[in-house]
């Protein structure tokens, strides 16, 4: 490092500062507004020289003069190469030892991965703000939002994309040899004291593919319960989502579930809204879990045939519908369903009377509601229709949205990593 370096930028660092400073007690009638931007600019501008400068003085990673290459051959030092990278400070130049390999034709920069720089121009601390955006926000709207919040950050809307779909296929990855590895050698030992209580929920719900059908994202929420001396405590609840087949899916939500606690807590419970590939997993991956039909959905089925029967709205359609989630509290399902066969209609209302009898009889054994409220369970949270709504709703039922199945189901994983935020430095730079 040139020794009179450390000297030379502090200097021109004071400079830009006094300039900053002038330039904002000499303006008259400047606004706060104007004058906040101005100093951001200064101040960035002013942290892209420290930063340029400080990386440089650290070296260029030079390992000497021959360094070994992944495939297996050693590589020789031919000089330097520079690279353009664009950090939340601003452009930055990174001079950086080059290494060509004879054997494979392929070079490499030691100082790159040093650095966590990838291929692109982007710092990790910018490639983690873009997954952030682009995993919150529609692409175009979160490149807007990251320019005005970040003022360095300048990104296009399909660089936002594929920093948000890369990271999430990077976190697939790491979930799928996570899988791959419980299945194959045992599930990793439990971090900590298993809850008394563990709650599982799942659902799905449907969003539009490239080519204008529907696709199901399946959802998971685990929330563990714990014992107190003044009553149950819910822990935050966790998440798992993705694009693919209920096989798949279960394996992803049972690692989840483990990581919470599921293989000792004291009694494990399973909310779902009566479909088959639900109650398929859940004797599969929790087999001594009580399964409960979710209230949220029984009752939405109920105000359906009340509305069939008597009308939208009316004072006939709502006591009616009363009346009948009195009895279903009291675990009356299936009662329900054989006196609802009986009633007298046609045409559509008989479809909606038909449809909802064979529901409540397929699913009476999960819907005992007055023993599941006695034994402590919560029946009616809702909290998987809030995850499917917040965690993939939110993000992907956007007017317009049509999603490739590889950029629904990487979207979804950065979703999950958001909502769950373990792990999520590291994986949302990567």
């Amino acid at each position: 490092m040139d020794e009179s370096m450390p000297a030379r930028v502090l200097a021109e660092v004071q400079a830009d500062l006094e300039r900053l400073w002038e330039d904002l007690v000499a303006a008259e009638g400047l606004g706060l507004e104007t004058a906040e931007h101005r100093v951001r600019e200064g101040v960035l501008a002013i942290g892209a020289r420290l930063l340029g400068a400080g990386i440089a003085a650290r070296g260029a990673g030079k390992m000497g003069a021959r360094h070994p290459c992944p495939c297996g051959g050693e590589a020789v030092c031919a000089g330097y190469r520079t690279k353009q990278v664009q950090t939340v400070v601003g452009w930055i130049t990174v001079r950086r030892a080059y290494y060509p390999c004879p054997a494979c034709g392929q070079g490499c920069c030691p100082l790159d991965a040093m650095l966590g720089l990838q291929r692109d121009s982007l710092s990790p601390g910018v490639r983690r703000l873009a997954c952030r955006f682009g995993g919150r926000l529609p692409f175009a709207e979160a490149a807007a939002s990251l320019a005005e919040a970040a003022g360095a950050i300048k990104l296009s809307a399909s660089t936002v994309r594929t920093v948000t779909e890369a990271v999430g296929a990077c976190r697939e990855q790491t979930v799928a040899a996570a899988i791959a590895a419980a299945w194959s050698h045992g599930l990793p030992p439990l971090a900590g004291p298993p809850p008394d209580r563990l709650v599982v929920a799942m659902d799905g719900v449907r969003i539009l593919g490239t080519d204008g059908a529907g696709r199901e994202v399946k959802v998971g929420v685990v929330q563990p319960v714990r014992s107190t001396a003044s009553g149950q405590r819910q822990e935050p609840a966790s998440y798992a989502a993705g694009l693919e087949s209920a096989a798949s899916f279960g394996q992803r939500l049972a690692l989840e579930a483990h990581r919470r606690g599921v293989e000792g807590a004291g009694q494990i419970a399973v909310l779902g809204d009566g479909a088959e590939w639900i109650w398929h997993l859940a004797g599969e991956h929790f087999p001594t879990a009580v399964h409960i039909v979710d209230w949220f959905h029984a009752s939405e089925r109920i105000w359906e045939l009340g509305r069939a029967l008597y009308g939208v709205e009316t004072p006939a359609t709502a006591a009616w519908v009363e009346q009948q989630l009195g009895r279903l509290a009291h675990g009356q399902a299936a009662t329900l369903a054989h006196q609802w066969r009986a009633l007298p209609c046609r045409g559509d209302t008989a479809t909606v009377r038909d449809a909802q009898g064979t529901y409540f009889t397929n699913q009476a054994s999960r819907m005992a509601y007055d023993r599941y409220r006695a034994a402590g369970w919560d029946i009616g949270s809702g909290m998987v229709e809030s995850a499917c709504k917040h965690l993939i709703a939110a993000r992907e039922k956007g007017a317009g949205m049509r999603w490739s199945e590889a950029g629904a189901h990487t979207v979804a994983a950065v979703r999950v990593l958001l909502a769950n935020e373990h792990g999520l430095t590291d994986d949302l730079a990567a």
